[in-house]
């Protein structure tokens, strides 16, 4: 259990760093990291995932990280780019990647590893896991045909890294509730 939530921890600073890559100092980056986790990240994670969190009793739904994770590394990154300051001109430019096949393969271990944290959320061999693995599966697959599509018709072929961001838009949005198996009636109670 604290290997997994140390998992999290990290992924949410990798993704955070993707905002300032090129824009920090690395010192900086060794005040930021303890700071960040110790009063945002622990503090966020805690209220929606401790069942006494005011978050979770007033009823938000973070089955595998979506808030905890993409939203609070996402408005992290967002403002600590925003007080670092603009890219230098050279990390402005166009930067394709200089090797598709090994970015094919960093994205099938992504699409496999997100696959285990969102099946393995539940901590148990349950419906949840196997609602998300599936539930993760079939959203990818969508959001990458749909992306593909969308290159199709606005730049007449599809790309690989198309698919590739197609693939992981549709992991981060299955993610908040990739096996929670609620039933909606109409007058608006959930079972």
């Amino acid at each position: 259990m604290v290997y997994f939530q140390f998992v999290f921890a990290a992924i949410t600073l990798i993704l955070i760093a993707g905002a300032l890559l090129g824009r920090m100092n690395f010192h900086a980056w060794m005040i930021f990291v303890p700071l960040w986790l110790t009063f945002s990240y622990t503090i966020t994670a805690y209220s929606i995932w401790c069942p006494t969190g005011w978050l979770y009793k007033k009823g938000i739904i973070d089955y595998s990280g979506g808030y905890v994770i993409h939203l609070s590394s996402g408005v992290a990154g967002f403002t600590a780019a925003f007080w670092v300051g603009p890219r230098t001109n050279k990390d402005r430019e166009r930067f394709p990647p200089n090797n598709i096949l090994l970015m094919l393969a960093g994205a099938g271990l992504l699409w496999m590893g997100w696959t285990g944290f969102n099946g393995g959320d539940p901590y148990t061999v349950s419906v949840d896991a196997s609602l998300a693995v599936l539930n993760t599966h079939v959203c990818t697959a969508t959001s990458l045909l749909v992306w593909l599509l969308l290159d199709i018709i606005f730049f007449g072929k599809p790309s690989v890294i198309g698919a590739i961001q197609g693939m992981i838009t549709g992991l981060v949005c299955i993610t908040p509730a990739a096996g929670k198996n609620y039933i909606f009636i109409p007058n608006n109670r959930i079972m």
